[in-house]
């Protein structure tokens, strides 16, 4: 059997590891599967101080107390996603022949291509059965019922820690990601989801990339609305930060 913890350096997973070395459970590794916007050029699709965090402060405190750490990659990026072309469209005939464009709100190409595909692979390559430690707290009882129906194991709810004991043991740590002081939620930085502070984030430190995202706007495909949740675009939220300086 080989024990694995699914990895994201949210609170929740991250404490998963801290109650692992707490409680000397088994674990032959972690893994930490990256989003990649360009994989070309090296262009995470991890908000920049995230990575930085699991990189270069978690992996190697992980190391120390004698975790392996994968961090694998999809041989998909979020551009190559946008850029492939529907040659078989199930429901909108006029998109064949077009880029696909931007994912679908509730159906995220990018989690599936980008992230699951090369968890998955990571597993298959194991080749021995795998059971993971998920990051569930024990009050989030809809996902733990799910999870009860699988051979994985919420370490948060064997030892009773809630979403917010799980943030704390993180603090206590020191191993609180940093992208929680711009957003309640971990993720891409292109998600439709991400915070006006997170686009400020990115728009400053990857500008070339941050320039190059908006710019799909303008480029003739399937789905060309970035967030079906808001009327604002891209280049709307470009020209507000713009007027910031």
């Amino acid at each position: 059997m080989h024990y694995s913890v699914s990895w994201s350096g949210g609170k929740d997973s991250t404490a998963s590891i801290i109650l692992a070395h707490i409680h000397n459970e088994p674990v032959d590794s972690i893994l930490f599967a990256e989003v990649m916007f360009d994989i070309s050029n090296g262009i995470s699709g991890e908000n920049p101080r995230h990575i930085d965090f699991i990189k270069n402060k978690a992996i190697p405190l992980f190391e120390s107390w004698g975790y392996r750490v994968d961090i694998v990659h999809s041989d998909r990026d979020f551009l190559s996603v946008f850029n492939r072309v529907i040659e078989r469209p199930t429901k909108h005939l006029e998109h064949k022949g077009l880029k696909y464009g931007f994912p679908v709100n509730g159906l995220c190409s990018i989690k599936r291509e980008c992230k699951l595909r090369a968890i998955k692979s990571y597993y298959k390559a194991i080749g021995k059965e795998c059971v993971q430690y998920v990051g569930i707290a024990i009050d989030e009882p809809k996902r733990l019922v799910s999870l009860h129906k699988s051979r994985n194991i919420s370490l948060l709810e064997k030892y009773g820690l809630t979403e917010a004991d799980a943030m704390q043991l993180c603090k206590d740590y020191k191993l609180l990601s940093p992208t929680y002081e711009l957003s309640r939620r971990g993720g891409c930085w292109f998600c439709p989801n991400a915070k006006l502070a997170e686009h400020r984030d990115i728009r400053d430190r990857y500008p070339e990339a941050w320039e190059q995202y908006i710019n799909l706007e303008n480029e003739n495909v399937a789905f060309n609305k970035w967030n079906t949740f808001s009327d604002k675009t891209l280049h709307d939220i470009d020209l507000m930060l713009s007027r910031e300086v």
